[in-house]
């Protein structure tokens, strides 16, 4: 019901859609590439997703990082993103300064790990940035950083989310995907973008590939 009390105290704040957004709805009929900006319009006002929708997109990027390299190369102009750790609005408003006024396919970005845990809109973070490397897979790269791992998310709340939002189902595929993203980013062959730190037992930057991060 929309508001059947009348009492809603911030009557000019949209009110969050009364409806999961559908894999129909953000996909079509065909299953096609999905709608990054309708998806990008409902979690802003605070929608939920169907979970065969976000089952969907897991399943597609995972895809799409598995054929990636560990170390992949990107030129400029490029944004480099750190750590959003479950912020989705923080990061719509970086995107709404740095990244919309110029917009796919004329810039590439670069996220250095750590989507998910501490802030509250994991999963959402997760959604929206599928689904632009769904639509832009050469203009998005994403990186592993340490909470993407079992362990982290564990200790700190996005296994807890995903159970709240979904269901275990969800937390395991979000694990498999994560096992699937690439460690590092060469950036016009002159500098290195990863999570965390350099091992010493990389000598060079083409060690990277020889590691099996599956």
């Amino acid at each position: 019901m929309l508001d059947p009390c009348n009492d809603r105290v911030a009557k000019d704040v949209p009110r969050p859609p009364r409806n999961r957004l559908s894999l129909m709805a953000l996909c079509g009929v065909d299953n096609g590439k999905p709608n990054s900006k309708l998806m990008r319009q409902h979690l802003t006002l605070e929608g939920k997703l169907e979970k065969t929708c976000l089952m969907h997109l897991i399943i597609k990027a995972s895809q799409l990082f598995k054929n990636e390299h560990n170390l992949e190369k990107i030129k400029d102009p490029v944004v480099i993103i750190g750590d959003i750790h479950g912020q989705y609005y923080d990061l719509i408003h970086m995107f709404e300064k740095i990244i919309d006024p110029k917009g796919f396919p004329d810039i590439n970005l670069v996220f250095l790990g750590d989507y998910v845990d501490r802030g509250d809109y994991s999963v959402e973070c997760m959604a929206y940035l599928l689904c632009l490397k769904i639509n832009f897979p050469s203009h998005i790269k994403m990186l592993r950083g340490n909470h993407e791992s079992r362990s982290m998310t564990e200790h700190f709340t996005f296994r807890e989310e995903c159970l709240n939002k979904f269901d275990e189902e969800v937390y395991e595929a979000f694990m498999d995907l994560f096992d699937t993203l690439p460690l590092a980013v060469e950036v016009n062959d002159d500098y290195l973008c990863v999570h965390g730190g350099i091992s010493p037992n990389l000598d060079n930057v083409h060690d990277i590939n020889k590691v099996n991060r599956f």
